[in-house]
């Protein structure tokens, strides 16, 4: 059953892909990043869906190591299309140089730190649930620090995008993807239920962002329009 529920989050994952990429024009680049992410999770949601029809071997183990690769490199990816979207729906902060650059140099930062976890330290070990055969990483320990910072930020982000635009979707799927990795420990899937959320509401914030926000018009008597 469950691995069947993860082949539909797959495909869930795709759909929003294809929606994104159909706003792509109209949101900017941040269009061409959460395209990217969610193919990525696509891929993650199918890889573990094959554990119960390939069983645990060789053959799992390599269509696995890509998931933890495509966590490490794309996950805080999402900071930079979350920040895109608050510039294009009027978070003026957002649109800031300084904040540019800082945000980028935490990308970065929470790359390099994921790549050495889920990359250089990846250690598959073999795990079951109901009918679902994956592979975790036990090669670190401790909490993955790329994903929580990186909720965090799209949490702030969605707290700015809500009161400058009305656009909730980003702070609620902040919201659900937290409650769903903090109840996951015992349901693996919950976690990746969170992220198709999470997807959610950041295809939802994309759609809003379809047009950037043109700031005041000025006359040249200087009134505003």
């Amino acid at each position: 059953m469950f691995s069947w529920v993860m082949a539909g989050m797959g495909v869930c994952m795709l759909a929003l892909a294809g929606v994104a990429l159909a706003r792509g024009r109209a949101a900017g680049a941040a269009a061409l990043v959460v395209v990217l992410i969610c193919l990525g999770l696509a891929y993650d949601n199918f890889a573990i869906a094959a554990g119960r029809p390939l069983g645990f071997g060789g053959t799992l183990e390599a269509v696995s190591a890509p998931r933890f690769w495509i966590h490490a490199l794309l996950t805080p990816l999402l900071i930079v299309a979350g920040g895109l979207m608050a510039a294009r729906l009027g978070v003026r902060w957002a649109a800031s140089r300084p904040v540019a650059i800082a945000g980028g140099v935490l990308v970065v930062v929470l790359i390099a730190i994921g790549v050495f976890e889920d990359v250089l330290e990846l250690e598959l070990a073999p795990e079951t649930h109901e009918d679902l055969l994956r592979y975790t990483n036990e090669g670190t320990a401790g909490p993955p620090i790329p994903a929580i910072v990186t909720i965090l930020v799209l949490l702030a982000l969605g707290v700015a995008i809500w009161r400058t635009a009305g656009s909730p979707w980003l702070c609620l799927g902040s919201i659900a993807m937290f409650a769903a990795a903090a109840l996951g420990g015992s349901r693996p899937w919950l976690g990746n239920l969170g992220e198709l959320a999470l997807q959610v509401s950041v295809v939802a914030t994309l759609v809003a962002a379809r047009t950037e926000v043109s700031p005041p018009r000025v006359r040249e008597s200087g009134g505003r329009t």
